[in-house]
């Protein structure tokens, strides 16, 4: 028994309703089943072989917000060890993972026509990460079919089936298979599964799923070689007025001083000893100290608190389409890389001034026939809680210089302008120059900042590495006065 075979139609029926009697109970309710076996079908459609058929069923349920709990099958032992080992290193590790709450709540958000494409996704990025390739192959034809059978007698004919020491042990196989790759793997969710779960309705496509996922996973991978905090002084442009999310909250300023003048929810409390009992003659001090103006009340400071204003705007030339290539030894393409590094550097920066008003503008160029305009969206939709929040705004334009000239023209020379192309973009002059023009014609991306080169990684280094050396260098930049524009000097071509 091997178990990388592809089954005809009377195996598959006996593998698949063997890993169904194993599932949670929920699933053998007519309430889920229908749905579990469709996500069993979309993951069949994405992933033509599955070691343990059993995870998307049980993901059906728990990525529903039902409870993890253990299960107690009439199945040989090998088998019952094995489905412990299976929820003591894959269902607990997931369900632990601080991520699995957003991952649930996407999944439970979806539509209905989307969650059985949505449970598929989740299971093969699992899969992936886990580096648990290969598995059993089963037409979907036989899942459709299982579809239409009542769940009693699926239960039936998978503890049958069960009682095949061939069948057992090739279930058995493929949840240790499972346990094990999760025993090793570091992760068994990243931020890619968060995305793509909340943004599955605007997903039609495979191809579009897999773009948002390689973003998302580069973004992460790069983040998580970032430093926590960079030193070095920063710039800034000027002041911005603190938005309050209340019309009616108190200035931020709090108490600062004792007026004769004010409301009377700010009386001094001390005052009200000038009060007589009831029933005692009228007017008394209290009421004349009210005529006279001499009450104390708390005084307010009405001063509007402000924050430091930050803009960086990062152009991306229409060349960059020159950069849709696999590197040697890298696992996205560069322009992947590129579009993931710089979300890095978007949340690495929001994560260091969040109490000031930074604002980022990601501009591409259309160029001829907008080359860039899947990246546009794609970008859009990983950077979406940025720019629902104000932080990014993402934009197109006719040129680089163009893009260049309105940045300059609207945050004069104090906001950081970086151009990213495959070629130096032409139009540049001294009234529209970047601060920097990072340059992807190679595989390692060469930076020229006004002040002076960057240098780049050795040629050892991973993609990753590659890239995240790039994001330090950028934000070294950003935050470093040194950066600032110098007049007659421009980045190298």
């Amino acid at each position: 028994m091997a178990l990388d075979d592809r089954l005809d139609s009377q195996g598959a029926t006996a593998f698949l309703t063997a890993c169904f009697s194993l599932a949670r109970s929920p699933v053998h309710t007519a309430t889920w089943a229908a749905l579990a076996l469709e996500a069993l079908e979309a993951t069949y459609g994405e992933r033509p072989r599955l070691a343990a058929p059993t995870l998307v069923l049980d993901l059906t349920v728990l990525l529903q917000g039902e409870r993890l709990a253990p299960v107690h099958p009439s199945a040989p032992l090998p088998v019952r060890e094995a489905l412990r080992a299976y929820e003591d290193h894959v269902l607990a590790r997931l369900t632990a993972d601080r991520r699995w709450t957003r991952v649930s709540d996407g999944v439970v958000a979806a539509p209905r026509e989307h969650k059985a494409a949505a449970i598929a996704m989740v299971v093969t990025q699992v899969l992936s990460r886990l580096g648990a390739e290969g598995g059993t192959g089963v037409s979907q034809a036989v899942v459709r079919k299982l579809a239409s059978l009542p769940t009693a007698e699926l239960l039936e004919q998978g503890r049958l089936a069960l009682e095949a020491p061939e069948q057992a042990a090739r279930v058995a196989e493929g949840l240790h298979v499972l346990a094990k790759a999760a025993r090793r793997a570091r992760d068994v969710l990243s931020d890619a599964e968060v995305f793509v779960v909340e943004n599955i309705g605007a997903l039609k496509t495979l191809s579009a799923r897999v773009a948002l996922t390689q973003l998302a996973t580069a973004a992460q991978l790069v983040e998580e070689r970032l430093p926590r905090r960079l030193r070095g002084h920063v710039f800034e442009d000027g002041d911005a007025p603190t938005s309050l999310e209340e019309d009616s909250a108190y200035p931020v300023g709090g108490f600062s001083s004792i007026a004769t003048s004010g409301t009377l929810e700010n009386l001094v409390t001390s005052e009200l000893i000038y009060m007589d009992d009831d029933g005692a003659p009228r007017p008394d001090l209290f009421d004349v100290r009210f005529v006279e103006g001499e009450l104390l009340y708390y005084a307010r400071d009405e001063s509007v608190a402000v924050r430091k204003r930050r803009r960086v705007v990062l152009v991306f030339d229409s060349s960059l389409s020159a950069a849709r290539v696999l590197d040697p030894k890298a696992t996205f393409q560069r322009l992947v890389w590129l579009l993931g590094a710089m979300t890095a550097l978007v949340r690495k920066m929001s994560e260091w001034f969040d109490t000031e008003a930074l604002t980022f503008e990601l501009v591409f160029v259309k160029g001829k026939d907008a080359p860039l305009a899947e990246e546009l969206g794609v970008a859009s939709l990983v950077l979406r809680e940025f720019h629902e929040r104000g932080q990014v705004d993402l934009r197109e334009a006719e040129s680089t210089a163009q893009a260049c000239r309105e940045a300059r023209e609207t945050w004069r020379q104090r906001a950081r302008v970086i151009v990213f192309g495959a070629r130096f973009p032409q139009g540049l002059d001294e009234t529209n120059q970047p601060d920097a023009v990072v340059s992807l014609k190679s595989g390692r991306p060469d930076v020229a900042w006004r002040a002076g080169p960057v240098p780049v990684p050795d040629d050892t280094a991973g993609a990753a590495d590659v890239w995240a050396v790039l994001a330090k260098a950028l934000l070294e930049g950003l935050l470093a006065p040194s950066r600032r524009k110098e007049p007659g000097r421009s980045p190298a071509r």
